[in-house]
Order: structure tokens, then C-alpha cells, then sequence
């Protein structure tokens, strides 16, 4: 079904839309953790459980959601899970007691997972109709609902809205905002399965190798965010001994350049491709980690983060978007495979830093972030990529 300009970019609108409400919603969980932690008395074993709980809830609602995109489509996916994961948060946020707790982060993580896959394969069909390299910047509107769920947490927490009120009100904000975005979203086919012809020689990159070599790739990049999410601060305030409101900067800094970085990342890509960028990604995930453990000066440790998100900002819209083109799968299933790669990552990642910490020391378990970004530039160099479709003026 062929879609007109004025369709195509009102669609870009929602998606876009439709990204930032979910960091929204994302952030609101995030900033409401404290809060949880104090109400139920948590202590941090109950807290990590909890938390994994969410990341298991999305290891098995995205292959879920990857199999209802093959058969109906991203736009019936978007249409039921953006709206329902802008109210699911608060079933953990109003969790009475632990075992409720349990179950809430688990739907939360089975419904975020699964709106995650279907607005990035709707996202994927969006750029692919504009033949423009725009998915970065569907996951710079992300990145600003995150920072606007974290400018809300002051006065949610200042006037004593934390109980749930306050993430109540946002969550119904949002909900009438992912209803309003309903009628905009693309009607896309699911993309059949190529058949293979008798004597075509397509080599190991095509469909599933690829798609496993993208999935790792993933899940490296998503290694190096999540560690920097959970370790920043801490080793800004432990090793290097800055004082607590230098150490929160790193994840602030981190945060910004991130944003920044993805919203100015259309021209870049444009010239010099998908292959270069990721590579030159992992390079910079590996420079920035560099600077925060070697640097002589404490105070540029922060500027490493920076640096590191710099690199990192792009490498997983890239990741979806080229997985989303491959020939002989359908986009729902291999962002599915993606994403999912991505989820261990954040899993994983921050618990191998703890385990290095723990054997080696704090700075050691930070510094093997310098391999990872390393791989990613390895994985990026060897992998035979996908085309995009020749561009064309906005």
C-alpha cells in the first residue's frame, strides 16, 4: 500500500511522538525506584530481583510482539502498545506489597519490551518510506523524554506526589497523547520471507547470520549504556573522589551528549554511512572510557562519559534501522532479535562490571568497557552491510 508524502510525515510526527512518550514513561518507573525502595522497605537483593524482573518481563513479551508484527503489522502493535505502555509504570509504582511488586515489574518489562519492538519496526517503515537516515533522531525524542521525566521528578518529589500521584497525572497525560497519535501511525505489509532459488549462492551475512551478528553487536553497545548507567556515578565518587554532585554529572553529561547526538546524526550517517559511523562509534565508546580511567585529572572523567556517548548515541538506531532492511526477514522479526540483544546487554553488562570490580577493582571493571567498544568497532568492520535506499530531497 503505497503512502502519500503528507501520510509519510505525519507519521514521522507520531513515531517521533510516540518515542518520547515512551522515554517518558520510562523515566517516570526510573525516577519512582528511591520512592518504591522507601514505602516497601526494600532491601538491595529485593530491589535486583525486582529489576529483573522487568528485564525478563521484555525477554518474553518482544519475540511475542516480533511474531504479531510478522503476521499483522508494526501499526496494529504500535496502536495497542504505546497506549497501554504509557499506564502499565504504575503497577509497580502502586504496588502495595513485594509479591504485587514482583508482578508489576514484570508486565511493565512485558509491555515496555514489546512497545519497544513495535515503534521501532514502525519507525524502520517510516524511514524507509522517506529513503532518509532518521531513526537516530526517533531515539533523540526519546532520550529528551528521559530528560523531561528526570526534570519531574523535582517536583513530583518536592511536593510530596511520589506515592503515585504524580506519575498518575503523567501517565494519564500520556495516555491521552498515545491515543491522540492513533490515526497517524503507517500501514506497512509485513515483508514475506524470500525464498531461496536453486543455485543462488547468498553466503553466510543473509538473513541470519546477520541478523545474530547485529544482535551481538547490540548487545555490546547495550553493555557499555547500561554499565554506564548503573557505575557512573559510584566510580566518579570512589575512585576518582569527586564530590557527589561532580559524580552525578558523568550520567547528566552522558545523557545530553546522547540527545544531542542522535538529533544531529542524520547528515553524518548521510556521508559516511552506516559501516563508518558504528565503527567510528566503538572507537569512541573506547577513547571515553580511556579518558575516564587513565585521564591524570579527575575532573575530565566526566568529559569521558561524554565522549563515549558521543560514539554510543547512534550505534543502536543504526543496528535496528540495518536490520530492519535485510532481504528474507520480516523488519518485525529481526528488530525483535535486536532489541532482544540489547535487553541482555543492559542485563548482563552491568553485572559483569560488578564481577570484574569485584575481583579486580573498581577502575578494571569500568575500564573493560575499552574491549567491548573495541568488538563493537571489530564486529562493524568485518560485517557485510545492507543498503539504504537512495535518498531523496525532504
Amino acid at each position: 500500500m503505497e503512502q502519500s508524502g503528507a501520510q509519510i510525515r505525519r507519521a514521522r510526527t507520531a513515531v517521533s511522538a510516540g518515542f518520547y512518550l515512551f522515554g517518558l514513561a520510562f523515566a517516570m518507573w526510573a525516577v519512582h525506584i528511591p520512592a518504591i525502595t522507601s514505602r516497601l522497605s526494600l532491601d538491595p537483593a529485593v530491589l535486583g530481583a525486582a529489576l529483573l524482573a522487568v528485564g525478563l518481563g521484555g525477554l518474553v513479551g518482544q519475540p511475542l510482539t516480533g511474531w504479531l508484527i510478522a503476521r499483522f503489522g508494526s501499526r496494529l502493535a504500535s496502536i495497542v502498545l504505546v497506549p497501554l505502555a504509557m499506564v502499565t509504570p504504575l503497577l509497580p509504582i502502586l504496588a502495595p506489597n513485594i509479591p504485587l511488586l514482583f508482578v508489576g515489574t514484570f508486565l511493565w518489562g512485558a509491555v515496555g519490551g514489546s512497545a519497544n519492538v513495535a515503534v521501532n519496526t514502525q519507525a524502520a517503515e517510516v524511514e524507509a518510506a522517506m529513503k532518509k537516515p532518521i531513526m537516530s533522531s526517533f531515539h533523540g525524542f526519546f532520550s529528551l523524554g528521559q530528560l523531561t521525566g528526570a526534570v519531574l521528578a523535582s517536583p513530583i518529589y518536592a511536593f510530596g506526589l511520589a506515592d503515585g500521584r504524580g506519575g498518575a497525572v503523567v501517565a494519564v497525560v500520556c495516555l491521552i497523547a498515545a491515543l491522540i497519535l492513533i490515526p497517524h501511525y503507517i500501514n506497512v505489509p509485513p515483508k514475506p520471507a524470500v525464498p531461496k532459488v536453486a543455485g543462488e549462492r547468498r553466503g553466510l551475512g543473509y538473513p541470519l547470520a546477520a541478523v545474530f551478528i547485529l544482535s551481538v553487536l547490540c548487545f555490546l553497545c547495550d553493555m557499555s549504556e547500561g554499565a554506564v548507567g548503573d557505575w557512573s556515578a559510584l566510580y566518579l565518587s570512589t575512585v576518582r573522589h569527586l564530590p557527589e554532585f561532580i559524580a552525578s554529572s558523568g550520567y547528566a553529561a552522558y545523557a545530553l551528549v546522547m540527545m544531542v547526538s542522535r538529533f544531529a546524526a542524520g547528515p553524518v550517517i548521510t556521508r559516511l554511512g552506516d559501516q563508518r559511523v558504528v565503527l567510528l562509534g566503538g572507537i569512541s565508546i573506547a577513547l571515553g572510557i580511556a579518558v575516564v580511567v587513565l585521564s591524570r585529572w579527575a575532573w575530565l572523567s566526566p568529559i569521558g562519559f561524554a565522549i563515549l556517548a558521543a560514539g554510543a548515541a547512534n550505534n543502536y538506531p543504526i543496528l535496528i534501522s540495518a536490520g530492519s532492511r535485510l532481504p528474507g526477514i520480516a523488519a518485525g522479526t529481526a528488530v525483535t532479535w535486536l532489541a532482544t540483544g540489547g535487553l541482555m546487554g543492559f542485563l548482563i553488562g552491568p553485572p559483569i562490571i560488578g564481577f570484574v570490580a569485584h575481583v579486580m577493582g573498581l577502575a578494571a571493571g569500568v575500564g573493560s568497557l575499552i574491549l567491548f567498544g573495541l568488538a563493537v568497532s571489530v564486529g562493524a568492520a568485518l560485517h557485510r552491510w545492507p543498503e539504504r535506499p537512495a535518498a531523496v530531497a525532504a
